[in-house]
């Protein structure tokens, strides 16, 4: 097998320099696309066809959303997983604060906030630049190559039903898996002086208003990344169902809440948000259970789903910011409980069968355990509760209430592994995936490079100079 020296070179730089110059580079043309995209949304919105939409209501709105579309940029989200992928180093750059791009008049010097690190070490919290001290300028927001790199994922994954979106998509998905994966990113992601008002690009939806960018809160950057992979979530409950997406958006947040029970990180984050896109996943799953048993095996998907909510039922306590957040999963489990309920019966239909779902049915069957007991232990103690109240419509606080006072009478069984996962791996499970990328940049480079500027010798001189 062939080594590409390309790759092992990149592998090994540690030249500060040279890696922030390659973070620069890749964060000025993934601005550059958000920053178009942005000018090309507020056209839209401005313009005769937003007028015309108000005047007759909601009936064009799937083709005005069609319209705001920029060119895909796979060649530098590929230069950007390279990077993440084979160079720990450059983990640090993913970090370093900056003004934002899209705001600068000037040229832009790089402004290092954390010192390139030997393998397998953390720079101390000293050196890194915290909220407080970013500049206060009201115009000039300060941002990093990741903000930028989240902003554009939120564009991009939106539209995957167009192929170069869909690998677009799914290529960000990889390189936020790495992130995921690495120690040095979750330590900065989730370190509390490093606080970010990281404004994602959300779906148009009938059912939900648009969030003011001025209300958005300052939090540590995990936040950013859980608020995309449930906007993912929440949008992409289709018939053309993007399943390796979805897989992969669970696997990186179960990769996220590892981390955080690993390290007793409690976070503040909204996590019924979560917990509600979840099972709203998995309603979805069973609502259109023939027509995706033909395609896909739903059952890993609902596997790890349902192990999301028993690391969260099993360790919830040492990793949930407060007891409260540990009582509004349960609440939330037995508000939910008539789709753990229909999963339950699915999956025992199915693993009865002698058919070829037996096998992975039966394990989400065995998955359930817990979240089963937890509904049979608390909703005869919230109808009894009712009942001797009576009281017909308990509130949420009555109903915590009562499992407040009934924990130490629940039963649970421990789970092993919830809190293991496999690495991310290239070879050989996306090798085919990355051989069409590259064959696909390969022709639209060709494409679209300018020949008629440059005449074929300069260009083959040019290209043998290149070290």
């Amino acid at each position: 097998q062939s080594v590409n020296p390309y790759i092992v070179k990149l592998s090994i730089v540690d030249d500060e320099a040279t890696l922030n110059g390659m973070g620069l580079v890749i964060a000025q043309a993934l601005s550059e696309y958000n920053r178009q995209y942005k000018d090309k949304e507020e056209e839209h919105q401005t313009g005769f066809f937003s007028a015309l939409t108000n005047m007759v209501g909601s009936m064009f709105i799937a083709d005005a959303d069609e319209k705001i579309s920029v060119q895909t940029n796979e060649a530098i989200l590929l230069a950007l997983y390279e990077a993440v992928h084979l160079n720990r180093n450059f983990i640090t750059v993913l970090a370093q604060s900056h003004p934002e791009m899209g705001l600068m008049t000037s040229p832009m010097s790089p402004v290092p906030t954390t010192p390139v690190t030997p393998l397998g070490t953390t720079p101390p919290s000293s050196d890194v630049i915290s909220s407080a001290e970013l500049p206060l300028d009201a115009d000039v927001q300060t941002s990093n190559l990741l903000i930028t790199f989240l902003k554009y994922s939120s564009i991009v994954m939106q539209d995957t039903k167009d192929e170069h979106r869909l690998h677009s998509g799914k290529l960000c998905l990889i390189i936020l898996t790495c992130i995921a994966e690495d120690q040095y990113a979750n330590a900065f992601l989730h370190d509390d002086n490093m606080n970010f008002r990281v404004n994602l690009h959300r779906m148009p939806m009938r059912h939900r208003k648009k969030a003011a960018d001025k209300n958005l809160p300052c939090r540590p950057l995990v936040c950013a990344v859980l608020d995309l992979m449930v906007e993912f979530i929440v949008t992409h409950m289709m018939k053309e169902f993007p399943m390796d997406l979805y897989v992969r958006c669970i696997q990186i947040v179960h990769k996220l809440l590892c981390y955080q029970k690993k390290c007793r990180v409690r976070l503040h984050y909204t996590w019924r948000e979560l917990w509600s896109a979840l099972i709203n996943l998995l309603k979805f799953l069973m609502s259109n259970e023939t027509v995706l048993l033909a395609k896909h095996n739903i059952f890993t998907l609902a596997l790890m789903v349902v192990n999301l909510f028993n690391m969260f039922i099993t360790y919830g306590d040492t990793f949930l910011p407060t007891p409260s957040s540990y009582d509004e999963l349960y609440y939330e489990i037995i508000r939910m409980h008539q789709n753990f309920d229909n999963l339950y019966s699915m999956v025992l239909r199915l693993s009865t069968n002698a058919g070829q779902w037996k096998e992975p049915a039966s394990k989400v069957t065995h998955a359930l355990v817990n979240i089963r007991a937890i509904i049979n232990h608390f909703n005869p103690k919230i109808e009894s509760y009712a009942a001797v109240n009576h009281i017909s419509q308990l509130s949420e606080d009555q109903v915590l209430e009562v499992v407040r006072s009934n924990y130490d009478t629940l039963t649970l069984k421990l789970q092993d592994g919830l809190d293991q996962y496999e690495r991310y791996s290239e070879q050989h499970k996306e090798a085919a995936f990355f051989k069409e990328l590259v064959r696909s940049i390969s022709i639209n480079v060709r494409k679209n490079l300018a020949f008629n500027t440059l005449s074929q010798e300069l260009l083959l001189k040019e290209f043998s100079t290149i070290s």
